[in-house]
């Protein structure tokens, strides 16, 4: 069988289909199986960053989110059809995670004695495409594991910058991958 190639579709906000938020790529069966070997590949290496490492990447990417915040409101409130309040109260929980998993990791983990299990997929819900999608990438992170995230199909845009933010804020690009998709 041929490899389908994906091609951008415009992602509209769903309370005003007048408005295209942006462009999305779905990830093809030749992205996963790439991201798959390369999470592999890389998680003797993400493994062995040191738990502190490992936290203050998380607290970097929470001081960044907390800069960025008009940004990630905008989207939010245009990609999934969010009130501002609702907005404003997810990207707090996203930087709360953040905090929460780079403080357990910075004081309770230990390379010897805490065993990440290697390349973890982390699917994330529509209703909360920021907060719960950055809750599971970071506790995985914070744990040691590559991660390979997919996030809701009607959200990528604000789970793609989240993920840019985690890049940005010292995530290696093998330990964290995105992969938007359908279902």
């Amino acid at each position: 069988m041929e490899p389908r190639a994906s091609t951008a579709e415009p992602l509209l906000n769903p309370a005003d289909h007048r408005d295209q938020v942006g462009l999305v790529q779905e990830a093809t069966e030749e992205d996963v199986d790439n991201a798959l070997r390369c999470a592999t590949e890389s998680a003797q290496t993400w493994k062995a960053t040191p738990p502190s490492e490992r936290a203050a990447a998380l607290e970097r990417a929470a001081e960044l989110m907390e800069g960025r915040i008009h940004e990630l409101i905008g989207i939010l409130v245009r990609e999934a059809g969010k009130s501002f309040v609702n907005a404003i109260a997810e990207v707090r929980e996203a930087v709360d995670f953040l905090r929460f998993y780079g403080a357990e990791v910075r004081s309770n983990f230990d390379n010897d004695t805490h065993i990440p299990l290697g390349p973890v997929v982390c699917i994330s819900p529509w209703n909360f495409p920021l907060a719960i999608f950055t809750g599971q990438i970071c506790a995985a992170l914070g744990a040691g594991n590559t991660v390979l995230a997919k996030p809701a199909e009607q959200t990528p845009l604000i789970a793609t910058l989240g993920v840019r933010i985690l890049h940005e804020a010292g995530i290696p690009r093998d330990a964290l991958q995105l992969l938007p998709g359908r279902g």
